[in-house]
Parts: C-alpha cells; sequence; structure tokens
C-alpha cells in the first residue's frame, strides 16, 4: 500500500473512529486532573515542588484512567467485515488517545509548575515526570488491547482499569530503593526513571504485539484477516 493511500485510509478512517471512541471519560478525567493542578496554580504561586509533583502525578493518574476507555468497542463484532483490520482501527483509536492524553498532561505540567515560586521551579523535574506519563498511559492502553481480546463484550476498560490500579497500589508500597513514585531530588529519581522507561518499552512492544494481524484459517472459508 503505497504512502498516499495510506494517508487516504487513516482520514477516511478518522472521523468514524472519532465517533466511536468512547472519549468521554477522557475528557472528563482531563478536566478533572486540570482543576486539581490548577487550583493551587490560580490561588497561590508557593506550592512546594513536592506538592506540585502530588498533584501532576494525581492529574496523571486521572488521564491515565479515562484512556483505559477508550478501545471499547461494543460493535466490534460487526465490524470485522470492513475493508480494513481492527488492528489499524484501534492503532489509530491509540493514536488519536495519547495525542490527546499529550495535550492535558503538557497542560497539567504547565499549571503545576506555575504554582511553584520562581525560585524553586528548578526542583520541579518537568522529564522525568512526562517519563511517568507517557508510560502509564501506554501501559493502560496496552492492557486495554489485552483486555479487549479476553472480553466478548469489546469492553477492555475492566481489566485495564483494576490492573492499573493493582500497578500503583504495588507501586506505593515499594521501599524507597525501588520506588516509582520518588520525590523530587530523591537520589533514587534516576532509577526510578529507568525503571518508568524499561515499562514503557514494554507497553509499546505488547502494543505491537497485540495489534499486529492475526488470520484464523476457516475450513471452506478461506483466510480471515483481524
Amino acid at each position: 500500500m503505497s504512502i498516499a493511500l495510506s494517508g487516504a485510509v487513516l482520514r477516511t478512517l478518522l472521523r468514524p473512529e472519532l465517533r466511536a471512541a468512547r472519549i468521554r471519560p477522557l475528557l472528563v478525567a482531563a478536566t478533572a486532573g486540570l482543576v486539581v493542578v490548577g487550583g493551587p496554580a490560580a490561588f497561590s504561586s508557593h506550592v512546594e515542588p513536592a506538592s506540585a509533583v502530588l498533584l501532576l502525578r494525581i492529574a496523571t493518574v486521572l488521564g491515565a484512567l479515562g484512556l483505559a476507555f477508550l478501545l471499547d468497542d461494543p460493535a466490534a463484532r460487526t465490524t470485522v467485515v470492513l475493508p480494513v483490520t481492527q488492528a489499524l482501527r484501534r492503532g489509530l483509536r491509540m493514536a488519536l488517545g495519547l495525542l490527546a492524553f499529550g495535550l492535558f498532561w503538557g497542560a497539567s505540567a504547565v499549571l503545576a509548575r506555575l504554582g511553584v515560586a520562581a525560585g524553586a521551579r528548578e526542583a520541579f523535574p518537568v522529564g522525568a515526570l512526562a517519563v511517568e506519563g507517557t508510560a502509564l498511559a501506554s501501559l493502560t492502553l496496552s492492557l486495554a488491547l489485552l483486555g479487549l481480546r479476553h472480553s466478548a463484550a469489546g469492553s477492555g476498560s475492566v481489566l485495564a482499569t483494576l490492573a492499573l490500579i493493582l500497578l500503583l497500589a504495588t507501586a506505593l508500597l515499594l521501599p524507597d530503593r525501588s520506588a516509582l513514585f520518588p520525590a523530587p531530588g530523591a537520589p533514587n529519581g534516576g532509577a526510578a526513571i529507568l525503571r518508568w522507561g524499561t515499562l514503557l518499552t514494554f507497553a509499546l512492544c505488547f502494543s505491537g504485539w497485540e495489534l499486529r494481524e492475526r488470520r484464523t484459517v476457516h475450513r471452506g472459508k478461506g483466510v480471515r484477516r483481524t
């Protein structure tokens, strides 16, 4: 398939996928996250860096929970006969979701940093928090894909939400030397970034594996691609 033809297919799919995607939970979660980080920024410029980081992490988790519902598609069984694969449709929906999440997260990070006193903003680890957010969002979508594979109702959000909550609960119980959410300036901050980078790599590889085109041979009916 040529690049021009691929672009035409993606443009054709864009509108129906936006209409079919469950974006309302993401919009609600993103709005709640912006309120969480924007409140202190609106009323104070003396938020401690550690408090601002905590608020941004809460907003990030809210956004990830909103992403968990993005791939739900109760009508998935009826769209198998479309001339494009479910992998392409889901991949496009994931890309759009990650773009929306990135815009929301960027706005949240700006608000959180604005709430910190100007002299203390250097202690606000934007880069490390961006790795956390990207990894958490990607991991949530990969879990949603896994949930879709094992859901007859076309809903991966249940597994993704429960797994994400379990992951966060486990992360909060980890000892300091293995912490995934270190305090700003903590000596184990670099190791935490590496752990999040590992989780991000795993999530991307797992998503690619889940999105691969599967071929199911049916006797007398040829090959069906999904």
